[in-house]
């Protein structure tokens, strides 16, 4: 089926070349070598249009929605790229009809009303039909952000059904924290939550990637020993003693959970296909995420050992000159962990940083992204890019940097 799919996606592209006014751009795009161009389309695009300008209402019909990812994807092969990477999950919420996970309320303007289509599935026709490779773009444990409130999740939320149970053990499920909520990481249940939800998108739709970003644990700080799930910990502590198994510390732990339910994401993808891919996409501050009250991405294992990942794309997000994280040998740290051939690496550019006031190299040179692409090209090492975030491309401030970054991309 999924070999079918993709001789009429070159059908569909050869069209698209013929008859579009954009066909040398398309040409271009699809002759690309093999190098990643990937465009991160985020709730956020979403949000920004979620209200009907004409009618000021609120979510989107069928309709509009199909006109915004037309023209949006129109734009993403002008640009040159060959790959989006969109938003499906962003707050425990589903752009399509999922049996985990209740719809999203940046499709309907509502978290749980069902806007009566599709928007998985026209992403997908979409995106195949200009010849780009789509990834759905999961935040696997965030629930909610500024809010602790159970009441503002829709009643089918699963979030808000384990918060508000009876049951103790149900309740662990969902953690509040820093103003926030988290599906609980050490949670069996939640990772087979997680793993499920995961599994109905490989089953029914044709998608060419899962993607995962950096929202994995949240910075837990000084007392990260005794907060969190920590009294998870003490539990699987005392049954690690009862049974006279090794105890973990709390960071192993940590990171043993995540990797737990990395592998398992994994699996679930090859077992349906093994041509879709499944990747990662971490904070590319490599020392803070090697530290204890933090994230718990065993980055290393990644980047080393089979059966975890097909790509890592860290956010090597600050300029050349910055104090603490420079962008060349930033990524050189991350392609010196690398000793796993198999695993791809791609870069994320911080297109949003053109011409911002973080530091004078962002400010004034307006040559600062194609240094970037041009540098990581010349390590031979890198699979390809993935820029963050589409609407940057057309912001006033970015746009000289964007005009030199677009030179490199043929």
């Amino acid at each position: 089926m999924r070999v079918l799919n993709k001789l009429l996606c070159i059908c569909f592209v050869m069209i698209y070349i013929i008859l579009s006014p954009l066909a040398t751009i398309s040409v271009r795009a699809a002759e690309n070598n093999d190098e990643f161009h990937g465009m991160w389309i985020s709730y956020l695009e979403f949000n920004d249009r979620l209200k009907d300008p004409k009618t000021g209402e609120l979510g989107f019909t069928k309709k509009r929605f199909e006109a915004v990812i037309d023209e949006m994807f129109d734009q993403v092969v002008e640009l040159g790229m060959n790959a989006v990477v969109v938003h499906v999950r962003p707050f425990g919420d589903a752009f399509y009809k999922s049996k985990y996970f209740p719809w999203s309320k940046y499709i309907s303007g509502t978290q749980g009303k069902d806007p009566g289509f599709d928007p998985l599935a026209y992403m997908l026709e979409a995106a195949h039909d200009r010849g780009l490779e789509f990834h759905a773009w999961i935040n696997p444990y965030r629930v909610s952000s500024g809010t602790t409130d159970p009441n503002s999740l829709s009643k089918d939320n699963r979030a808000r059904k384990y918060m508000t149970s009876a049951s103790k053990e149900e309740q662990r499920k969902v953690i509040s924290y820093g103003g926030s909520l988290y599906y609980n990481p050490s949670d069996i249940g939640v990772r087979l939550l997680i793993r499920n939800g995961v599994k109905e998108i490989v089953e029914n739709y044709d998608v060419d990637g899962i993607h995962f970003d950096d929202y994995f644990y949240p910075t837990l700080g000084t007392n990260y020993k005794k907060n969190f799930d920590a009294p998870d910990y003490k539990l699987y502590k005392d049954m690690s003693k009862e049974y006279g198994t090794r105890v973990l510390s709390i960071e192993d732990w940590r990171r043993d959970n995540v990797n737990k339910l990395v592998r398992s994401i994994y699996k679930v993808v090859k077992d349906e296909d093994n041509d879709i891919v499944f990747g990662i996409s971490p904070g590319g501050f490599l020392d803070y995420l090697a530290m204890d009250d933090r994230y718990y991405c065993d980055i290393e294992t990644w980047l080393t050992k089979p059966g975890y990942v097909d790509y890592i794309a860290p956010q090597i997000y600050w300029s050349f000159i910055h104090s603490r994280f420079p962008y060349d040998k930033t990524l050189d740290r991350w392609l010196s962990i690398r000793t796993n051939e198999d695993v791809k690496v791609y870069v994320g550019i911080a297109v949003y940083k053109a011409g911002s006031n973080e530091d004078v190299e962002w400010k004034n040179d307006s040559k600062i992204l194609s240094r970037q692409i041009e540098y990581t090209r010349n390590t031979e090492e890198v699979d390809g890019f993935v820029y963050f975030r589409h609407d940057f491309f057309y912001k006033k401030a970015t746009k000289k940097g964007v005009e030199n970054l677009l030179k490199l991309i043929p």
